[in-house]
């Protein structure tokens, strides 16, 4: 059985062969998974390059192999075939470039995001991501496809931003991210060789947007703030009329709901808060909006603990109170 749909059939998730029998399978599943991905960008002009890269197991040695698009099913075989599952890692990169050079300037656009969630939950991104595959226990890695190519800086703002926002790798955004490829097997020797395989595939294009990082503003983890917050010390409605030009029409729209929408509160809770926070609104300005909000009350009641708790946590992530 193969470890991957492509996308002409049903979109489905699909079990992962781990018998040394089953390698032909799953070497054609890598190779449609692959097909795929790289043919998402089919509007771009000929020749266009991407990546694989193989770490051997015994030794460490990186072999990184630049791929004209598109590949060919022999091609895929033999490589893959050459630098198997079983004595190397495997990687591939998903995104194109106009030369043989897995350089940033290179890049050509695309519709991908990616990230290395790492430790992170996918249920809580926002928006869900297109196809997540499991890279060791608990360890996830990920992509989005968009309705609309964008220029590679850009993509990576929108990259970087999924991964600054919920937990993922600081480091594993950029468009020349090399992620492990899905059917391959983690060697890393604090694991028992786990098989690298989807949990989540859905290709339907997404049309909402991660809310972008602002200026400077990394989100680096601070120590959680000092705050006691008085929810009823400002009127929701004053706090949303005084920012609401400062905010992202999506904070906007979460504020003025009166009934919980979106199935993940977390993630809403979350973009209130930073919305709220980046437009220059003080933690009792937060408080009194999300005190009435229904994401909140429906996630946690009118807990004043967990109020305090939500907004000293993400704004410890933003960099501490104003």
């Amino acid at each position: 059985m193969p470890i991957y749909e492509p996308k002409k059939h049903a979109k489905k998730t699909i079990r992962i062969c781990k018998d040394y029998e089953d390698d032909y399978d799953v070497v054609r599943s890598q190779f449609h998974f692959l097909q795929d991905i790289w043919d998402i960008n089919d509007e771009i002009d000929s020749p266009a390059f991407s990546f694989l890269a193989f770490r051997k197991v015994t030794t460490g040695k990186w072999i990184e192999k630049a791929i004209e698009i598109p590949l060919s099913l022999q091609d895929a075989m033999e490589l893959l075939n050459k630098f198997n599952r079983w004595d190397y890692d495997q990687y591939f990169c998903p995104n194109l470039f106009s030369k043989p050079r897995r350089k940033q300037q290179y890049a050509l656009s695309t519709r991908l995001a990616l990230c290395d969630m790492d430790e992170s939950d996918p249920e809580t991104y926002d928006p869900w991501a297109s196809l997540v595959w499991g890279t060791s226990p608990n360890r996830y890695q990920a992509i989005w496809l968009w309705d609309q190519p964008y220029k590679a800086h850009k993509a990576e703002q929108y990259s970087k931003a999924l991964a600054y926002r919920h937990g993922g790798d600081k480091n594993g955004w950029s468009c020349t991210k090399m992620l492990r490829l899905i059917g391959s097997v983690n060697h890393k020797p604090q694991y028992s060789e786990p098989f690298v395989e989807i949990v989540r595939c859905d290709w339907k294009e997404i049309q909402s947007r991660p809310l972008l990082l602002k200026g400077s503003n990394q989100l680096s983890v601070a120590r959680i703030p000092d705050i006691d917050i008085n929810p009823k010390k400002h009127n929701c409605d004053q706090v949303l009329k005084r920012y609401r030009k400062f905010l992202h029409p999506k904070v906007r729209t979460l504020i003025s709901n009166r009934k919980a929408y979106e199935p993940d509160k977390s993630a809403q809770i979350f973009h209130i808060i930073v919305g709220l926070h980046e437009a220059g609104a003080s933690p009792d300005e937060i408080a009194s909006v999300l005190w009435i909000n229904p994401y909140f009350i429906e996630k946690h009641g009118q807990n004043l603990g967990k109020l305090n708790e939500e907004i000293a946590r993400v704004i410890s992530k933003l960099g501490g109170v104003r």
